[in-house]
């Protein structure tokens, strides 16, 4: 993989930004999901410790487990175990890393060295970073310059549809407002150019 494989996806409470996220591992044999949220995720191993996903992840270090998988991690403290998590992905490689409320881990210039470390040379190891977030604005810009597609579903709070116009282009704003259910504007490799989807449920 010669670019990293980060896909950032923003939009308010139910309006479709799960369903985009399961769409987009569907064929990915190695997920693992870090489902801060406690619902949004079923389908996989279910842990809510992190020594626990450790031992099933790890099979008699430092051979890293090497299977199929389908983990979903529900922390305790989201924020202090992120990194951590990010740490073991980027150890293990050839999966996807799946990040709810990504506002959480990413506030503005204060990026962590693990989620720093998927970000900008994820793509060495074959993973694919997808980070959802109600609250664009309150994540580091980093996050958004890197990411080679952006999917917004609809959001109204000014603040962050004026967040989005300033960094994907004020092209983009009319084109939210305009948004159905589950529809999305999505933006690739930063291009000017925005293209409506919508995804089935």
């Amino acid at each position: 993989m010669d670019k990293p494989d980060n896909r950032l996806i923003i939009g308010k409470t139910g309006s479709g930004k799960t369903v985009k996220a399961l769409h987009l591992v569907a064929d990915r044999p190695r997920v693992v999901f870090f489902d801060t949220l406690g619902h949004d995720y079923n389908d996989g191993v279910v842990f809510y410790d992190l020594p626990a996903l450790k031992a099933f992840w790890l099979s008699g270090e430092p051979k890293i487990y090497r299977r199929r998988f389908r983990l979903i991690y529900r922390p305790t403290n989201e924020v202090e175990e992120f990194d951590e998590v990010c740490d073991l992905a980027y150890k293990c490689g050839n999966l996807a890393l799946v990040a709810e409320e990504l506002d959480l881990f990413c506030p503005p210039r204060q990026l962590t060295p693990g989620i720093r470390h998927i970000l900008k040379r994820g793509r060495h190891m074959d993973i694919t970073f997808i980070g959802l977030t109600q609250r664009p604005y309150g994540i580091d810009r980093t996050v958004t310059a890197i990411a080679n597609e952006v999917y917004v579903f609809k959001t109204d709070e000014p603040r962050d549809v004026k967040y989005l116009c300033d960094r994907l282009g004020g092209g983009i704003g009319a084109k939210i407002a305009a948004l159905q259910e589950y529809e999305y504007v999505l933006q690739k490799d930063h291009s000017s150019e925005f293209v409506i989807g919508k995804d089935a449920l």
